[in-house]
């Protein structure tokens, strides 16, 4: 079974969407003075603003990406429509062979027939639902990318998922003349922003139908299968690197796009070796009894109040004596067992409806011992004529791409600014930054941080509480860097040597590294001019770096702490 991270759930920034208020209104049959506070229960935020409703919606619920998915739950939640209902499944006629895609090799299909798009809203939010399906499940369209067609429009009933070489020639969306697929990757702003993903050399992914290529996965649709005000119904094709993720995402928009009134689903026969006839919109089913529940919430809900519950929550519930199965629709793909139910529980009944009991601590607070190791290196710096900073944990590519760091760093999901998309894998990243945006300050600049870092190492994903050091002045030397931290290590009782080292952001032969007891505890230099030049700091540069979970482990067996 797939989790949370698995599908890209997690750690995402929560989605910002935009809704017509009028569209919305009528999908929910009500104008309910309520909705911000419902909207509220279901995790979202909400403004009204010039005719549109913005709400926040948590990255773990991308049902509610679109206004038929939002409406959906808030009827539920009002009691309008209880359970779900399977959408009605015909055969569409659509064949869809798949051939052998090295850098893409998954791919599922599905029809959805009468959505009908009568206006531009209608249209606009359908290119919003699927911009933000690409951002959270898809990872940027890396992991997942979404084709829309209108399906009248597709030349032919047999449809081919293989790699052609680029100089293919087609028509792309919004493009006015049939231009060489190389050109879109090279050129084209989505070619060059995605074209890398799936490009292997002079071969790149398409789909054809009857020899006319339709789309170019995961970058552009081509143009003879446009949706536009007067489209009927889409076919929809998802192109993936993770099989479920393909069928989670295709599941959830044939489950938005169904609640159309008079829609309906087509399945496609999926001609492949783990292929099959798509969509599968197969609940998955949850065994749970009430006392799991309530303890839990801290609730005495019986049985057949919890299926009320669970029904406004869009459930299909049995009950059998003491214990309910649930069954979970498909497009719930963050529900994964009895406490994500019982969330739902929650956020039916409402959080201000449960007692909490306050818990009676047994002991006393006080400082971690590495908040205690912390406040004294702090002390120590400051005394040494060190000014603390306080950055964000998040940096630029481009930075770490300067100081060959890039490789050890993780990218967030979703990043607000492309500039903060990566997490630090070293205090010297922010360090740096921070000189660049000071650099014509009064000389010499001694600055110090001390916060955390997460980095791969060796396959693993390594966060670390660090101390960064850099110093910056007319003339600077190892020495500037080497005088602080002996004193700051020294004045702790730690033991320590100092041996050659290389970085790739440090001169060769004025870089050290700080062992204790064999352990590599941190890194000290002078940062390289080329460095410096491209980040446009003039003037000289050393830096250090230590970890304060390895020098508090070295402090233990000195019996320290």
């Amino acid at each position: 079974m797939s989790t949370l991270e698995d599908l890209g759930l997690r750690c995402s920034v929560v989605p910002v969407l935009r809704f017509r208020v009028e569209r919305l209104y009528e999908l929910l049959k009500r104008e309910p003075r309520e909705l911000s506070d419902i909207l509220f229960r279901l995790k979202c935020e909400s403004e009204e603003s010039e005719g549109y409703l913005e709400v926040e919606v948590n990255a773990d619920r991308p049902d509610m990406f679109m206004g038929e998915g939002l409406a959906r739950a808030v009827k539920g939640i009002l009691g309008a429509e209880v359970g779900w209902l399977k959408p009605k499944v015909v055969d569409s006629g659509f064949k869809l062979i798949v051939e052998d895609v090295p850098t893409r090799p998954y791919i599922v299909a599905a029809v959805v027939y009468n959505v009908n798009i009568d206006s531009n809203y209608y249209l606009e939010e359908l290119i919003q639902f699927q911009e933000k399906l690409h951002e959270g499940l898809g990872r940027r369209r890396r992991k997942a990318a979404i084709g829309l067609h209108d399906a009248d429009k597709i030349p032919g009933r047999t449809l081919r998922y293989a790699m052609a070489p680029v100089d293919v020639v087609f028509k792309p969306l919004g493009y006015t003349n049939p231009v060489e697929a190389r050109e879109v990757l090279e050129r084209d702003v989505k070619g060059v922003e995605y074209g890398w993903i799936a490009r292997l050399g002079d071969l790149h992914p398409f789909i054809f139908s009857d020899d006319e290529i339709i789309t170019m996965p995961p970058v552009l649709n081509s143009d003879i299968t446009r949706l536009e005000v007067g489209t009927r119904s889409i076919f929809i094709d998802v192109t993936s690197t993770d099989l479920q993720v393909a069928e989670a995402v295709l599941n959830i928009l044939v489950s938005n796009l169904a609640e159309r009134p008079g829609a309906y689903v087509g399945a496609v026969d999926v001609i492949a070796p783990w292929g099959g006839v798509y969509p599968r919109l197969e609940p998955k089913t949850i065994k749970l009894m009430s006392g799991d529940v309530n303890r839990v919430l801290g609730t005495s809900l019986n049985v057949i109040e919890l299926e009320g519950i669970l029904k406004r929550m869009r459930y299909n519930v049995r009950v059998e004596g003491e214990t309910l199965e649930v069954e979970v629709p498909p497009y719930r793909v963050d529900v994964e067992g009895v406490v994500d139910v019982a969330e739902d529980v929650a956020i039916a009944i409402g959080y201000e409806e449960l007692n909490p009991t306050l818990w009676q601590p047994g002991m006393r607070g006080g400082y971690h011992e590495l908040s205690r190791l912390s406040r004294s290196v702090r002390l120590i710096l400051v005394g040494l004529g060190f000014t603390e900073v306080m950055r964000l944990t998040l940096t630029s590519p481009q930075l770490l791409e300067v100081l060959g760091l890039r490789e050890e760093a993780l990218e967030v999901l979703n990043p607000v600014q492309v500039e903060y998309s990566v997490l630090r894998p070293a205090m010297v990243a922010s360090l740096l930054n921070l000189l660049t945006e000071n650099r014509h300050s009064p000389k010499p600049v001694k600055v110090f941080e001390i916060g955390p870092i997460v980095a791969k190492v060796g396959g693993e994903i390594v966060e670390d509480e660090r101390v960064g050091l850099a110093v910056m002045d007319d003339e600077v030397s190892y020495e500037d860097i080497q005088a602080p931290v002996y004193y700051m290590l020294k004045a702790l009782g730690v033991n320590f040597a100092v041996k050659p080292s290389v970085t790739p952001y440090t001169i060769n032969g004025r870089t050290g590294e700080i062992v204790v007891g064999g352990v590599k505890l941190g890194i000290l230099g002078e940062v390289r001019p080329e460095v410096l030049e491209r980040l446009k700091l003039e003037y000289p540069v050393a830096v250090a770096e230590i970890s304060l979970g390895k020098l508090l482990e070295s402090l233990k067996e000195l019996g320290r702490e």
